[in-house]
């Protein structure tokens, strides 16, 4: 290499380094400015205590978000005038009633006690059957120590909220004074269940007779190991049924071997040797396949103008 190229190289390699220097500066300097954002010195004053605690503001809803307001109540329950007897600030009792009046609706939760009832029930004797008979109160359990609608609430909070059995008999105790077993609570949805059996069945009636069906199911897990909810609903009923199964078999028992309406379902072959007047596929499973077919045949004129003509449908 002759001595021109040598001097062109180090002329190159020191343009080179005096650019590397530069960005160097700037990064350093970003460096120091980040640093300064993120770890501020900590030269304030110590609070002081006869200083009054600033609140902070509260925090605004974000840009572009409507904003809530509570609706005022229907009714008014209780009024309570809140009157003063002595000046809260000097205790004075020389005080003039002004006209001004501010009034504060607030909203609160009033437990409900515990209602223990007697149920005396009278025997009769019938001639007509030559027996003797009784009746039962309103809302009277026979054999059961504890109502219907505590029943129903503890078995809503275990099921529906989805509290633990614990928590349950804790939360009884503390805001109702009303003790109760937590393993007990199981069995207050065995009871449910037996009661609310004859309404189910009249709902799942009501189903079949109603011009369309909905169905789907999604998997759900019982003690770890999987089983399937099922769901069947119209505009006014919803069933549900969780069963190990996913077949046809489901599908018969809830819709039975022949409907007289529309079914509509995913492409589960469950549904499929159902007979029905019609069967409706879901858009959104149809939708999807029309996008696979989009992605496998994106050459084919022909699949892409059937997938547009059916999307339109």
């Amino acid at each position: 290499m002759n001595k021109k190229a040598l001097e062109k190289s180090l002329l190159q390699l020191q343009e080179e380094n005096k650019i590397l220097k530069e960005e160097n500066a700037y990064l350093r300097f970003e460096l120091e400015e980040l640093r300064a954002k993120r770890y501020k010195s900590g030269s304030k004053k110590p609070p002081d205590n006869n200083t009054p605690a600033v609140v902070p503001k509260k925090k605004g809803g974000l840009f572009g978000h409507i904003g809530w307001f509570r609706k005022k109540p229907d009714r008014i329950d209780r009024i309570e005038e809140v009157r003063l007897n002595c000046c809260p600030k000097c205790g004075s009792r020389d005080m003039t009633e002004c006209s001004k009046i501010d009034e504060h609706i607030q909203e609160d939760i009033t437990l409900p006690k515990v209602e223990a009832v007697l149920y005396r029930r009278h025997y009769y004797y019938c001639p007509r059957c030559r027996k003797i008979v009784s009746s039962k109160g309103e809302a009277e359990l026979e054999h059961s120590y504890i109502g219907p609608k505590a029943k129903a609430f503890a078995a809503f909070l275990r099921y529906a909220v989805k509290i633990s059995e614990r928590d349950v008999k804790v939360l009884f105790e503390k805001a109702f004074n009303l003790k109760i077993v937590a393993s007990s609570i199981a069995g207050f949805r065995y009871q449910l269940k037996r009661a609310g059996s004859p309404l189910y069945q009249k709902l799942m009636q009501s189903l079949k007779t109603g011009a369309f069906i909905h169905a789907d199911e999604t998997g759900w897990k019982i003690d770890g190991k999987t089983h399937w909810l099922w769901k069947f609903s119209n505009k006014k009923v919803s069933v549900s049924h969780i069963d190990e199964s996913r077949g046809q078999k489901v599908v018969e028992q809830i819709v039975g071997e022949r409907y007289g309406g529309v079914l509509i379902s995913d492409f589960l072959s469950a549904y499929n040797k159902i007979t029905a007047r019609r069967k409706q596929r879901c858009l959104v499973h149809i939708l999807r396949d029309l996008k696979k077919v989009r992605e496998y045949w994106h050459d084919d004129r022909g699949a892409l103008r059937y997938c547009e003509r059916l999307e339109d449908i």
